[in-house]
């Protein structure tokens, strides 16, 4: 995904270049929205900075379920998925039984590209694909012998309705996220309206033999 997103910017200001323009040092993107007001991330407590380990959150939108990080050491969680602006996260969060409905975050992992799965056949499992970066926090020596670390949470939860709240809480969260960073975009993505509004002082542009290259290439 980086790299194709290095890709589409270099396009992006060749493009620009092609048209005898220069790229604005801040690019037009749209103001944040207000989406704060009844979303997830309010129900849990979450202020700007995103969910952070060792921190507390409320867990009135959690579903209960099992993981199991080394063989045989199940443990018992509530899972979360929070988008806030155009960030996102899904949050394994240890419940507080003498503070409900809080708990503790234990892990945190990004929401996009989590691409949540039902397992085919178990319907009580849901498999979400985690970057390496934000596995469990262990410490290196211990890490090299986890041989059961790939990059993945396989989530056990009570019954199939459960899961299936779990997944669909998930790709709800992802979907509003995507809309948001594509709202933000919209300016930047708009060629025509990008090079008048960032260069109307220079006068008219200069041709370019491979701009209706570059062109098609979009």
């Amino acid at each position: 995904m980086c790299e194709l997103v290095k890709v589409f910017v270099l396009l992006h200001q060749l493009q620009i270049f092609s048209l005898g323009r220069t790229f604005p040092e801040k690019p037009p993107i749209n103001p944040p929205a207000d989406v704060f007001e009844n979303s997830r991330a309010q129900s849990a407590g979450l202020d700007a900075a995103g969910p952070k380990l060792g921190t507390e959150l409320r867990l009135v939108d959690a579903v209960p379920c099992r993981i199991a990080f080394e063989r045989g050491k199940e443990r018992h969680f509530s899972f979360l998925a929070i988008f806030l602006g155009t960030s996102g996260w899904v949050v394994l969060a240890e419940e507080l039984p003498l503070k409900e409905p809080y708990g503790v975050i234990r892990m945190v992992a990004p929401l996009a590209g989590s691409n949540p799965k039902h397992d085919y056949k178990h319907s009580r499992w849901l498999h979400s694909r985690i970057r390496l970066s934000t596995l469990p926090f262990v410490e290196p020596a211990k890490l090299k012998t986890k041989t059961l670390v790939d990059g993945r949470w396989t989530l056990a939860f009570r019954d199939e309705e459960s899961c299936t709240t779990a997944l669909s809480m998930v790709l709800e969260e992802i979907n509003l996220q995507s809309n948001e960073v594509e709202r933000r975009l919209k300016p930047l993505l708009d060629l025509k309206s990008l090079v008048e509004s960032s260069n109307s002082s220079q006068g008219p542009p200069r041709t370019s033999s491979f701009h209706s290259t570059l062109t098609n290439s979009f």
